[in-house]
């Protein structure tokens, strides 16, 4: 990652070849449907991008990467949860 973050296109190529299967795993244990995981999985990548800046190295690559994923999938699940007024909790009394 520190050569990545230096502007080494090919040690991106070498983080994606070894990790992307962990992330891969990672989104299809945790969501129903395959596109969902490839849409994650890829948004999961350009965030790498976008941040690479933002990494430590005092941070593990694997534990910032799926730090990031599980934001994401966080993300999904709140936009996917209906919205509550706040009135269901009036009407049970």
């Amino acid at each position: 990652m520190l050569a990545y973050q230096g502007g080494d296109a090919r040690a991106f190529e070498l983080l994606y070849q070894r990790h992307r299967g962990t992330l891969y795993r990672f989104f299809l244990r945790s969501l129903p449907r395959r596109d969902l995981a490839d849409e994650l999985y890829q948004d999961t990548w350009s965030r790498v991008i976008s941040a690479r800046e933002r990494w430590r190295p005092d941070a593990k690559f694997t534990t910032w990467l799926l730090q990031i994923a599980n934001n994401l999938l966080i993300d999904h699940f709140r936009r996917q949860r209906p919205e509550d007024g706040g009135d269901s909790a009036e009407e049970a009394f």
